[in-house]
């Protein structure tokens, strides 16, 4: 078969895992090995975050996103020590490496950290040491995002960015806003807070539009001027955002099997995913929390080839997207 025969062809698991991906919206502690939860919180005294680790991807992917958001908080007081952030990074990338991921921006709440306790100096001792370590072990490329929790204020936020931006000099390339979508009126009161992130030179992202409406993607994108959109499905029912998204090359960092396990779409096969990439949307694939919901970048985007009936020329152009969209190109 010719070239262009092959590209119109379905593919395999096994193709996709060979081609090299970027990640662009994956959570550091939702990559964390269930093993390595509980070996860390028996180590320093903290209840495990499931009976049996066994029960992690039914523990996380059980319930609604209050609860799956209460247990992933959870997770944040296992990692205390330099050590400990060095060996869930370090894992999370050979797990990556293994899955055919060259270049990743893991997403990392510092103000959370912080705030139980765990010195900066320890975060981005093991992080940066992580990363180097990947690179030199399977060629991975990292590129940190910060992100802090919307609900926490405009306080935290500013302490977030001044982090991201002191931590440019140990491999942060982003800047983003995470958790519960608030109202419109409430994402007003970020604009100063991306502007100037936006003038350190960070890359800004930020979560909207998983369950949201639509119209916090708009704020996103007009307000905050967000280069990236965590998530953003909720764009769908917006026309006119959908064009403009597609107008202006705005990638969509979607992550169809966290969006399903936590009620944003009833079903992969109800998801938009497919609507917006065929109305010029340019969509990426990720995981959010491979670990969290039991799926690889591989799988998960096999999961949604197959369910569409993408071809390799399909799933090329999302994977070109992916690589178009990095922050840590500039």
């Amino acid at each position: 078969m010719n070239a262009r025969g092959d590209q119109a062809r379905p593919p395999t698991l096994d193709w996709i895992r060979e081609q090299p991906k970027a990640e662009l919206h994956v959570h550091l502690l939702g990559a964390m090995r269930p093993a390595t939860a509980f070996e860390l919180a028996a180590l320093h005294g903290h209840p495990p975050p499931c009976p049996a680790p066994s029960d992690w991807v039914r523990t996380f992917t059980t319930g609604s996103l209050f609860e799956f958001v209460e247990r992933f908080i959870g997770l944040f007081p296992l990692l205390r020590t330099a050590e400990d952030f060095e060996r869930v990074a370090l894992e999370a990338f050979e797990d990556m490496a293994a899955d055919g991921i060259a270049y990743a921006e893991p997403r990392v709440t510092l103000t959370s950290h912080l705030s139980r306790g765990v010195a900066i100096e320890a975060i981005s001792e093991g992080l940066s040491s992580a990363a180097r370590e990947a690179h030199r072990k399977w060629g991975i490329e990292v590129g940190w995002i910060v992100d802090f929790p919307r609900v926490l204020g405009i306080e935290t936020g500013r302490l977030a960015l001044n982090l991201a931006v002191e931590g440019r000099r140990w491999g942060v390339v982003g800047f983003d806003i995470a958790g519960y979508e608030g109202t419109s009126e409430e994402d007003s009161a970020f604009v100063r807070l991306f502007r100037e992130a936006r003038e350190s030179g960070l890359g800004l992202t930020a979560h909207a539009g998983e369950t949201g409406p639509s119209e916090h993607v708009r704020v996103a994108l007009e307000e905050w001027r967000v280069e990236r959109i965590g998530h953003g499905i909720r764009a769908v029912d917006d026309p006119g955002l959908v064009s403009f998204l597609a107008e202006r090359g705005v990638p969509l960092e979607v992550c169809p099997s966290a969006n399903v396990a936590l009620g944003a779409s009833p079903s992969l096969a109800e998801h938009p995913v497919d609507q917006l990439l065929r109305t010029g949307v340019r969509i990426t694939l990720n995981t959010d929390d491979p670990s969290l919901f039991g799926v690889t970048l591989s799988e998960e985007i096999h999961r949604v080839a197959t369910t569409f009936g993408w071809t390799q020329e399909q799933v090329s152009e999302v994977i070109g997207n992916g690589w178009k969209g990095r922050f840590g190109r500039r």
